[in-house]
């Protein structure tokens, strides 16, 4: 069974990452025929695109009885786009430039929203009001990027109109797929970790959290085959911004969060915050991200892994 449960897993997995993809390509085309600009698309349209698989996956494993899955999904995802995506990125392009004061301001409020939960998961639980708070400071960062709009140009693709309304239904309909396939990888990850004897939590921070950041490196890469570097990192920026608040906020409002910190998730939080912090680091220093910084990233998610190997030999379901 234990197969079969991967197989169900991995078709899921491949579902979701097609489904957002597919939605990804129809909000570029109807962003284009409502001439947006490219803030609107890098920092929030594909940010929170991006983030649909941890946010479908959130939901549907808080309706499920399994919030953790999300939070180890959340942690895990966001590790992955620190480290293992953004590492990728770089070493495929040879370097990303981070000269962009607001892409690097934007760093450091990342690294201050991504900390907040963690900040709120040291007494074991996530409730409804930290939810409520995580999800204000969401739309406070929405509102900071609005302030700033006039920073970047105006789109001007043309769409036709019929062409808008098709990507609409494509969007309606990736939408669909994400939510049956969301169910695919609950049902999956709960079966995977009885098969296991290990925590769900672990199975999402893991295998989850992987086929969720699929998206990120799909839409980065060809933003920096572009030349637009800008909108990978604002894309970077947003998703983790949105994993940490929208994500964990909304799951947290439909099921709170109770969580073994301790025994569970210590060594990943250290690990977000270290890598919150070297991303800082790498961004401000000649305002540039280059190959041997993109490949220590890589390094560092290697690392991540062999030591929550390690570390699952000593720690409880």
């Amino acid at each position: 069974m234990m197969l079969f449960h991967l197989l169900i897993l991995l078709i899921s997995s491949l579902a979701l990452i097609q489904a957002t993809i597919k939605i990804i390509h129809a909000l570029e085309k109807i962003s284009h025929f409502f001439a947006l600009r490219d803030f609107s698309i890098a920092f929030i349209l594909m940010a929170v695109a991006t983030s649909l698989p941890e946010l479908f996956v959130g939901i549907t494993s808080a309706v499920a009885d399994a919030p953790a899955l999300s939070l180890g999904n959340v942690l895990g995802s966001n590790i992955v786009n620190l480290t293992l995506v953004i590492g990728l990125v770089v070493l495929v392009s040879g370097g990303i430039n981070a000269r962009s004061i607001i892409v690097r301001r934007d760093a450091l409020y990342m690294a201050v929203f991504a900390t907040v939960p963690i900040l709120m998961l040291l007494d074991g639980l996530f409730s409804r009001i930290d939810s409520i708070i995580v999800l204000v400071f969401y739309f406070l960062y929405l509102t900071r990027l609005l302030s700033q709009r006039t920073a970047f140009k105006e789109r001007h693709n043309h769409v036709t109109a019929k062409e808008a309304l098709l990507n609409f239904w494509i969007f309606i309909a990736g939408v669909a797929v994400l939510l049956l396939s969301a169910e695919g990888i609950v049902f999956a990850s709960k079966r995977i970790a009885l098969d296991l004897g290990i925590a769900l939590s672990l199975v999402g921070m893991f295998f989850v959290s992987l086929g969720t950041s699929l998206p990120e490196i799909v839409f980065e890469l060809k933003a920096v085959k572009r030349n637009q570097s800008g909108l990978a990192l604002g894309d970077l920026v947003g998703s983790v911004v949105a994993n940490a608040t929208l994500v964990l906020g909304v799951t947290g409002l439909i099921r709170p969060i109770e969580v073994d910190f301790l025994n569970v998730f210590l060594a990943p939080v250290i690990y977000l915050l270290v890598a919150l912090l070297i991303f800082e680091v790498f961004v401000r220093t000649d305002k540039k991200l280059v190959s041997w910084e993109g490949l220590l990233l890589v390094l560092m998610y290697i690392m991540f892994l062999l030591t929550e190997i390690g570390l699952q030999y000593y720690r409880p379901v």
